[in-house]
């Protein structure tokens, strides 16, 4: 059994979040190749893509709430199974209608293992290793996406070898799931949970401040992460994969800006001055990065830049969850309502950046990018006259 908050625990967690982010990727690169089997359209294809986060965005207020009426240990084990089960459907599918259930299936291994996963990191750590432990958790996205898309691209164009994408994730979701059985259970009896403590949370305001602020941030990461490739290629003029190269790029500096967090709180450096320094970087990247005036190799640079800043920004936001549980007894309440923000903004951000590729769009584009690093600070807990600590409050350990 693995102790609970130390690193082989932190480190198993962090791999449940990376294969939880390939689920929805591992379809990125051979939706055409799906699509072309059963003859979807393009906007039934994206469907294809999307299930898992709809999932999450509909329903991880209640998966939240089931981790803390029976434990999140339980919820990750059956979220493992669950992703095991739709990677098997998708991969032996013979129509359509079985892809859709096979994603279905997966959604819903999706939402328990995200939910699940940072659930018992904020129960079974306090204090700076909590501050450190939830940055290294954002990371799990940009590693999740970076992995997942290297290694299912080559399956791309070669007829029905997509169904690898889901056979090789379904390997590694049985190891995950014999894995879970040597996670940290609960050490204590709790009361059993009931439906009120849904509402507990709904009524509480802190819980929207972080889940807006994350939300935000979902959104302009991913609507500009996700156009990349394409804005890269259509502006530019440069190969596709060249293009999809510099995104690769740019997801490791969104890691490293989660991964510093925790470091930076720990080093004595105030979460205000954290958030404004990565704010800015974060504004200064993605407005650059549009500017009718950029060249290729500036906007390789200024996307870089924004990734460092919105993985700083990213993680820090992460930091404030555990302290705006109204209880620890709804600490997985309060994580899906987070989560549930958050991949809302998945879902919306992408469509929202894509629409805004016309003749002077690049305006539009620059708006949201400050609007949504504004919804990303204004929220947080921080201007006050007494700055809170993040993460650190025994309370909510």
């Amino acid at each position: 059994m693995l102790k609970p908050g130390k690193w082989p625990s932190l480190i198993l967690l962090f791999i449940y979040g990376v294969v939880a982010t390939s689920l929805v990727t591992q379809t990125v690169p051979v939706v055409g190749d799906i699509s072309k089997q059963f003859g979807l359209t393009s906007a039934t294809s994206g469907w294809v893509i999307s299930i898992p986060s709809l999932i999450t965005a509909i329903a991880a207020v209640f998966g939240g709430w089931l981790i803390d009426r029976i434990g999140d240990k339980k919820v990750l084990l059956a979220g493992a199974a669950f992703a095991l089960a739709g990677n098997i459907i998708v991969f032996t599918a013979q129509s359509a209608t079985a892809v859709f259930a096979g994603r279905l299936v997966e959604g819903v291994g999706y939402l328990s293992l995200t939910v699940g996963a940072v659930t018992m990191i904020m129960r079974t750590t306090t204090g700076t290793r909590r501050a450190i432990a939830l940055g290294f958790w954002t990371a799990h996205t940009a590693v999740g996406i970076g992995i997942t898309l290297t290694l299912v691209a080559p399956l791309a164009g070669h007829g029905e070898n997509w169904r690898w994408a889901f056979g090789g994730h379904a390997f590694v979701m049985a190891a995950l799931v014999v894995a879970a059985f040597f996670l940290p259970g609960k050490t204590t009896d709790a009361p059993a949970r009931t439906l009120r403590d849904i509402m507990t949370v709904l009524k509480s305001l802190p819980p929207y401040r972080v889940a807006l602020a994350s939300g935000a941030s979902a959104f302009i990461q991913t609507g500009i992460m996700t156009a990349l490739t394409v804005y890269l290629h259509n502006t530019f003029s440069v190969s596709i994969p060249q293009a999809a190269a510099v995104g690769t790029i740019a997801e490791v500096f969104v890691a490293a800006g989660c991964l510093s967090v925790g470091y930076l709180l720990k080093g004595g450096m105030a979460a205000k001055r954290i958030a404004t320094v990565s704010g800015a970087v974060t504004l200064i990247g993605g407005m650059t990065l549009y500017l009718p005036t950029m060249n290729f190799l500036s906007a390789c640079a200024a996307v870089c830049v924004f990734s460092l800043g919105i993985g700083t920004l990213n993680g820090l936001i992460w930091t404030f969850a555990p302290g705006a549980a109204p209880s620890a007894e709804t600490l997985g309440a309060t994580s899906g309502l987070v989560s549930q923000a958050t991949y809302l903004g998945v879902l919306l951000g992408p469509p929202a950046i894509f629409a805004s590729f016309y003749d002077g769009g690049w305006t539009i584009r620059i708006i949201l990018v400050v609007v949504m690093v504004a919804l990303q600070l204004i929220p947080l807990p921080l201007w006050r006259a007494k700055e809170p600590v993040p993460a650190t409050t025994e309370a909510s350990a």
